[in-house]
């Protein structure tokens, strides 16, 4: 049980962009900010309700497309309506973050508060490293997980 923060970054750096929450929360982790737990998923739906159970706060990072241009930061408390339509299954990861916060629901583990900080993809081919446009995106998602977490606080 987590009565705090948590920050989750969830990709794979061996995909390009995709390791761009990763490139995030190491940003975060760096700020050493009180009261934060900073954490690596691989995007498990299971293990997502594991890291956020009880928590005041959980911020999710996750590489997205949505359409926007690459390296566009989309930042919101979102529903499993909306997380449907921005994370569509099918991508890197076994199961959506819609899927594991449906899952939550379900089985009365959620956090108080859930906030998705979606940065939009161009590359997600075999091989470490983000693309510009993307990681341009990296410095600005680390000033709006600061934010949240500053908020609780």
């Amino acid at each position: 049980m987590n009565d705090g923060v948590v920050v989750i970054g969830i990709g794979n750096p061996y995909r390009r962009d995709d390791g761009v929450a990763l490139e995030v929360l190491r940003g975060v982790e760096a700020l050493r900010l009180p009261g934060v737990r900073c954490l690596e998923s691989d995007g498990e739906s299971t293990a997502l309700c594991d890291a956020w159970t009880g928590a005041q706060l959980a911020v999710v990072i996750d590489a997205m497309r949505s359409g926007a241009a690459a390296g566009t930061l989309h930042v919101g408390t979102m529903g499993a309506d909306a997380l449907a339509v921005h994370t569509p299954s099918g991508g890197s990861h076994a199961l959506s973050l819609a899927d594991a916060l449906a899952l939550g629901e379900v089985l009365e583990r959620l956090p108080a508060r859930l906030l998705v900080v979606g940065v939009e993809v161009g590359e997600v081919g075999d091989g470490p490293g983000l693309s510009e446009a993307v990681a341009a995106a990296v410095a600005p998602a680390v000033r709006a997980v600061r934010e949240a977490c500053t908020e609780v606080a």
